[in-house]
């Protein structure tokens, strides 16, 4: 016999399950057809299903995982305060300092927030021939990368070359002049001993 704690139970179940297909339909846009729960089901066993599901659809969405983090951090921002009730520890003459500081930059906000709703929505067409283009872009983006990797392997052959080109011609020859130099020299060492011997000589004679 079903007895009142059961009957609750369940409706708070289906409530539970109901809130978590709106919100996958709010995060996906579309909710997986799951197989309706038999009257029979235990209810750890939903509860369960339930928990495995929303963990299926954190792990997909980025959103919700930021949602959990920020609920885990700041459980405050998550709960519904009344309209008489101030979140905040301050009195009343505080309160309206910190408005009136920021009063001159209410309007402003607002003509900013106005402007928004004059914003004209791009077309559905455009935003699918934006999407089309993704695949376009992406190998675009890839044949970058790939001449950018053959520019740099370009540049450091030509470095290479122009380092041995240097190498062999400028500083080479430079050697090759310098023992140039250094035999020319010699010959002419040579050439003044010869012509002092003869010098020397013929002054003898």
């Amino acid at each position: 016999m079903e007895t009142p704690f059961d009957k609750t139970a369940v409706e708070t179940l289906d409530l539970l399950e109901a809130r978590l297909r709106r919100i996958e339909y709010a995060v996906s846009g579309q909710v997986d057809e799951a197989t309706p729960a038999d009257d029979n089901t235990p209810a750890a066993q939903r509860l369960a299903d339930l928990e495995h599901a929303l963990h299926q659809l954190a792990s997909k969405s980025r959103v919700v995982q930021d949602l959990l983090r920020l609920h885990a951090r700041y459980p405050d921002l998550f709960q519904s305060i009344g309209a008489d009730e101030l979140p905040t520890t301050l009195d009343t003459e505080s309160i309206l300092s910190i408005i009136l500081a920021s009063a001159s930059s209410y309007p402003s906000t607002a003509s900013r927030l106005t402007s928004i709703l004059d914003v004209p929505v791009p077309p559905a067409e455009l935003s699918a021939q934006l999407i089309a283009l993704v695949p376009r872009i992406a190998r675009l983006e890839a044949l970058q990368a790939a001449q950018n990797t053959e520019i740099a392997a370009l540049r450091e052959r030509s470095a290479a070359l122009i380092q041995r080109w240097y190498t062999v011609n400028i500083l080479g020859a430079g050697d090759s002049w310098a023992e140039l130099e250094g035999r020319v020299e010699q010959v002419e060492q040579k050439v003044r001993r010869a012509t002092l011997a003869k010098q020397l000589d013929a002054d003898l004679v």
